[in-house]
C-alpha cells in the first residue's frame, strides 16, 4: 500500500485528525496545484 493510499484510508477513518499538509499531498498526487496567494490589507 502506497503512502497516498494510507493517507486516504486515514482520511476515511479519522476525518478530524487530518493535517493540511496531508490533504495537500493527496491533492497534488491527483493533479491539483497548490497556489500561494498574498493578501493586501488596506
Amino acid at each position: 500500500m502506497s503512502k497516498i493510499e494510507k493517507l486516504i484510508q486515514k482520511m476515511k477513518q479519522q476525518p478530524n485528525g487530518i493535517r493540511f499538509e496531508e490533504i495537500a499531498k493527496v491533492l497534488e498526487q491527483n493533479g491539483y496545484i497548490m497556489k500561494k496567494t498574498t493578501r493586501n490589507f488596506a
